[in-house]
């Protein structure tokens, strides 16, 4: 089944003192919806319903005027707004949106709020929704309180504080787990269904789940290298078998605390990715020893051991690819972007945060082999990410509507899954466009979820010169 969404633009006004929840509408969007003027109607906005009467008027086909007390209502600013909508004669409803709401953990003790490492990207998720249609702000979960929300919402280019409607949608982009798995977090987790409240991302993926979830396929487990969680033995085992492998958080982000095994005859050789070069380059003469000092780390952080691939290298440096996927409109996964990533001379982990570069893939996989097999493996390359983000979201609990793939190349021109991100980075994708192909993702799998109820994720955008 699909939906209808009509670009729309609410005018506040002050008058219908009579009745405040009257609205006007043009005769051309009246016949167009086929609407019963005497009958009651509902209007919803976000997640606020209203008790409405309809009133034909000669006004701009696309215009919904409105009083400024219903604005009020719905916690929305005394100005012109752009929405899109849809309506339901069996329901008697109209469905404005999206409110969408991006969730995350900021330090406002400033003149401004500091979304850190988003804030820009949420600068451009505003530019995309106003081009859209839509209501767009930033919120921290601590300021929702029995039914109301302040956040911040992008005014004159500055972001300032408000009461903000409840969303129609959440996309999760808390930094930290912590926080993410704290008490009041859950809580407000749970106040979220009791609104119908969808959230996509709702959390960070650790690295034992998404290999768990994808070995579980037989047809990916050839691109996984060799894991299991850390313990004594198990290192030891994977270690004899491999000669090289890493030990990697499995809550960790942005390449921190990797350490690098290599065995030589009976000597371990430890390398600690630190963000700062190899400076924590360790040798020790047995496994016993490496065991006493790798307890450190073992008591406070469970490790994932996973084989070392022998992966291509761009001059002498670590070299692996990010694949952005995201769902559309139609729940359907694209590969939004794609970059190569180079990293620091002196690093064995290629993260852009530990100081990184990012090349275009297809002018690298030219350099390791010819124009035709490059293209090859670049097609390739989008299939794996594909199949891997659709792989997860099915099998994972939550709704996933972003996924950073890291994908390897080794020397035989093979390519391996190394890691899944459901907070991909947003400081290594083409920079030279004012506004990222993400951002458009992100809103507009947004925007599918906002009208979910009224028809599920099938839509089609309507223009205004469709109604006559």
């Amino acid at each position: 089944m699909s939906v209808s969404l009509l670009p729309i633009t609410i005018v506040p006004v002050k008058k219908f003192q009579e009745n405040q929840f009257r609205i006007q509408i043009s005769h051309s969007l009246v016949h167009y919806w086929n609407i019963d003027l005497h009958m009651p109607h509902l209007l919803r906005i976000g997640k606020h319903t209203i008790q409405i009467t309809i009133e034909g008027a000669n006004i701009t086909k696309d215009e919904v005027i409105v009083s400024d007390l219903l604005f009020q209502e719905c916690c929305l600013p005394m100005e012109e707004l752009h929405f899109v909508a849809s309506y339901s004669k069996k329901d008697f409803t109209i469905t404005a949106g999206p409110i969408i709401g991006l969730m995350t953990d900021f330090n406002d003790s400033g003149e401004e709020p500091d979304f850190r490492s988003i804030h820009s990207f949420c600068d451009e998720l505003h530019e995309v929704v106003s081009n859209m249609g839509g209501f767009f702000y930033v919120f921290h979960f601590q300021d929702f309180n029995q039914g109301s929300l302040q956040g911040y919402c992008l005014q004159n280019g500055k972001w300032i504080k408000r009461p903000v409607p409840l969303p129609s949608v959440i996309y999760n982009r808390i930094h930290s787990r912590m926080l993410e798995a704290s008490s009041a977090y859950q809580s407000f987790k749970n106040s979220l269904i009791k609104y119908n409240i969808p959230v996509f991302n709702d959390r960070f993926l650790s690295k034992k789940e998404v290999h768990n979830l994808l070995f579980s396929e037989d047809h990916m487990q050839p691109y996984l290298p060799d894991s299991a969680i850390a313990d004594e033995q198990t290192i030891k085992d994977m270690l004899a078998r491999h000669r090289l492998i890493f030990l990697k958080p499995i809550h960790g982000s942005q390449g921190r605390n990797i350490i690098r095994l290599s065995l030589y005859g009976k000597e371990i050789m430890t390398e600690l990715s630190t963000g700062k070069g190899r400076e924590n380059t360790l040798t020790f003469k047995n496994y016993t020893r490496f065991a006493h000092w790798f307890q450190q780390y073992q008591n406070n952080t469970i490790f994932l051991t996973q084989q070392a691939i022998p992966l291509q290298t761009y001059n002498n440096r670590q070299l692996d690819f990010r694949v952005l996927c995201h769902k559309n409109f139609q729940d359907i996964w694209k590969a939004t972007s794609a970059v190569a990533r180079v990293s620091a001379e002196q690093q064995f982990v290629s993260n852009i945060a530990r100081g990184g570069e990012i090349m275009k893939p297809l002018r690298i996989f030219s350099m390791l082999s010819d124009q035709k097999t490059a293209v090859q493996q670049l097609a390739l390359l989008k299939e794996l990410a594909l199949e891997t983000a659709m792989i997860i979201s099915q099998k994972c609990e939550g709704l996933v509507g972003e996924l950073g793939i890291d994908i390897g190349l080794d020397v035989n021109g093979k390519l391996w899954i190394i890691e899944v991100n459901s907070k991909p980075s947003k400081n290594f994708e083409d920079k030279e466009k004012r506004v990222r192909p993400s951002a458009k993702a992100l809103m507009e799998y947004a925007t599918a979820l906002s009208f979910i109820q009224r028809g599920g994720l099938q839509h089609a955008f309507i223009r205004n010169h469709d109604i006559e």
